[in-house]
């Protein structure tokens, strides 16, 4: 059996015809993922759902074995996908998924947007070395350790400072400088592809955010860069609260972007919502 990943045809179709019509790019390039997992499925049964003009402008980099397979095991004639244009993975490693990300990184272009279908972390390598998700990846090619994981939902938008890193590393991570580049590198972009946040509310580290110093001190990080980041972008920002208690300040009439600052934290409360 396949690991579901949570998306159905229609809501990956639903999203390709987002980006297809809010950004002024070019194409859209797909990279195949796991060539065993679940991705590449919805891929076709998604692009099935798209218009001519939508399907022109998606290309697909896969490796043209793993595509047959997944096509035979799926009972559909690849002679229904005469409209999807095939990009044939440059191997440079004996894993599709990395292939096919990089063969898609050494062709997409500045006005372009990529989307990568699921994968494994033992399935991306780079510099003879396993990354261990999309983002380290990205990180470790593009040469920025602090490139953000951000997640847009429907109703939901959240930062995660740190990501895949061991709990007992966390508070070694979060830095003053961290937050206030990851928090900046999140608003500007998605100011320049969505919109401006109305407001920015973060969670503490520690247990009710460190009760002022007696569960621990390490929010104070969080504090200082609220001061600094309001220098800029003005009022926006409220916290730190507990981690426990974020959910209860979502307005559905504000965009907000809610700043944990580690990966459970978050996203134990913003897959339930969106998945």
């Amino acid at each position: 059996m396949k690991p579901n990943y949570g998306l159905n045809a229609r809501e990956i179709s639903t999203i390709l015809k987002f980006l297809s019509k809010v950004f002024g790019f070019d194409m859209i390039y797909v990279t195949q993922g796991h060539e065993s997992g679940i991705g590449l499925e919805i891929f076709l049964k998604s692009f099935l759902l798209l218009s001519k003009d939508e399907k022109n402008i998606i290309r697909l980099v896969v490796d043209k074995q793993d595509l047959a397979k997944n096509l035979s095991d799926l009972k559909l004639d690849a002679k229904i996908f005469h409209g999807l244009t095939i990009i044939e993975n440059i191997k440079s490693t004996d894993f599709s998924s990395t292939n096919s990300l990089l063969t898609a990184l050494s062709l997409i272009s500045k006005d372009d947007i990529l989307v990568t279908l699921p994968t494994s972390k033992d399935q991306l390598l780079l510099n003879n070395k396993n990354q261990a998700g999309y983002t380290e990846f990205f990180r470790s090619y593009f040469g920025n350790k602090n490139i953000s994981m951000t997640f847009k939902g429907l109703s939901q938008n959240v930062l995660l400072v740190t990501d895949h890193i061991p709990l007992k590393d966390i508070t070694k991570k979060i830095t003053l400088e961290v937050i206030k580049e990851k928090v900046q590198i999140t608003l500007d972009n998605f100011k320049k592809y969505f919109f401006s946040f109305d407001e920015v509310i973060f969670a503490g580290i520690n247990p009710h955010a460190g009760e002022n110093g007696i569960l621990g001190d390490e929010e104070k990080f969080i504090k200082e860069a609220i001061v600094d980041l309001t220098k800029s972008y003005g009022s926006i920002f409220s916290g730190p609260f507990s981690g426990d208690t974020l959910h209860h300040h979502h307005r559905a009439e504000k965009n907000q972007l809610f700043v944990y600052m580690y990966h459970d934290q978050g996203l134990a409360q913003f897959n339930p919502i969106t998945v």
